[in-house]
């Protein structure tokens, strides 16, 4: 699960080392700003094969169905 995913180079990450590692992984990318979450959908369909689900909200109120193994996030962004 990616936790404020900007417009997916995180995300882009996390695909790459599954692939390498062979592995299979279920991707979530999460995201509040509107303009990002377009770029994302956007990578989704053209780059990722829509194998992200790309959720449009704040991190802090989203509630998932099922817990993440591993949460990737970069601290930066904006909070308002």
């Amino acid at each position: 699960m990616v936790v404020g995913a900007g417009r997916g180079p995180l995300v882009n990450a996390c695909l790459k080392a599954s692939h390498k590692s062979n592995r299979t992984i279920k991707l979530f990318a999460i995201e509040k700003n509107l303009n990002a979450v377009v770029t994302l959908k956007e990578m989704n369909r053209l780059r990722w094969q829509n194998k992200v689900t790309v959720v449009s909200t704040d991190m802090r109120v989203w509630k998932p169905k099922e817990k993440a193994d591993i949460l990737v996030s970069e601290l930066l962004g904006f909070f308002w």
